[in-house]
């Protein structure tokens, strides 16, 4: 493999038809914690979650086969240290020696899930505040007509 492929900011691999992983970078294996030769010949799959499981193989072989690539497929994939690790898999179908091959690019999604949190916090924050400066400029509106009826009594 070619020394920049080997170690690009992402994670690389190539599998069969049958999801067997045959080709991968040190990117991909020090993201996921495992050793080369400890991935090489193992099923894709048996490295995602179980959710990502289903979600691989009802969405990825339709969605391969129809359009021959597949963009932003989020899946959480096991470590070797027994953790999980959220990445984007972008992937393509290639002819190589007349078997179709899956070469894919996995890029770890950790820091965007933190900042869709933070975003989701002020979110709420930004509601909360809005909400409390409605009831307040309620209050205000409700204490100027009582003083305005206090001033303009009807006799």
């Amino acid at each position: 493999m070619d020394e920049r492929l080997d170690h690009a900011p992402c994670g690389y691999l190539s599998m069969d038809q049958n999801r067997t992983i045959r080709i991968v970078n040190a990117t991909f294996c020090r993201l996921l914690e495992y050793e080369k030769q400890g991935i090489i010949g193992i099923s894709f799959e048996s490295l995602l979650t179980r959710s990502s499981q289903i979600f691989f193989q009802i969405y990825f072989l339709p969605l391969i086969k129809l359009n021959h690539h597949v963009d932003e497929m989020y899946l959480m994939m096991k470590t070797g240290s027994g953790g999980t690790f959220p990445v984007l898999l972008n992937a393509v179908i290639r002819e190589r020696e007349d078997e179709p091959v899956y070469d894919c690019v996995l890029i770890r999604m950790q820091r965007r899930k933190e900042y869709e949190l933070q975003i989701e916090q002020a979110e709420k924050a930004y509601h909360k505040a809005k909400d409390e400066l409605q009831r307040m400029e309620q209050k205000l509106k409700n204490i100027r007509e009582e003083i305005a009826s206090l001033s303009n009594p009807k006799f």
